[in-house]
């Protein structure tokens, strides 16, 4: 079994687009008023747009593997982008979270070997 498609849950559908795409880089597979899929890689990014969502309810928690953690903790601080400090969690793995414009959490991480 393999983790095929991770969808987030977002109000404001263009902002959130516009973040993921232009904030993050991320590249869109599909894109409507609704529905909106990424490439990621191994997996799917999905963003679902809802009215009444209510934050921090369930929500999954993406992480993306980057080549250095401290560095694009910096560049999404010079993009206004709220982000925890950087944590070790084990030997060789930096990992910080942040947080998209409708407050879903999501990871970044990288490794060393």
């Amino acid at each position: 079994m393999e983790l095929a498609e991770s969808v987030l849950y977002v109000r404001d559908m263009d902002r959130s687009v516009g973040f993921y795409h232009d904030v993050l880089g991320l590249v869109i597979d599909q894109r409507s008023p609704w529905w909106t899929t990424f490439h990621t890689g191994g997996c799917t990014l999905a963003l679902h747009a809802i009215a009444d969502r209510v934050p921090g309810a369930g929500e999954p928690n993406p992480t993306f593997l980057v080549d250095d953690a401290p560095a694009e903790q910096a560049r999404l601080v010079s993009e206004g982008v709220p982000v925890t400090e950087i944590r070790l969690p084990v030997a060789g793995v930096q990992v910080f979270d942040a947080y998209d414009p409708d407050g879903n959490r999501f990871s970044v991480e990288s490794r060393s070997p």
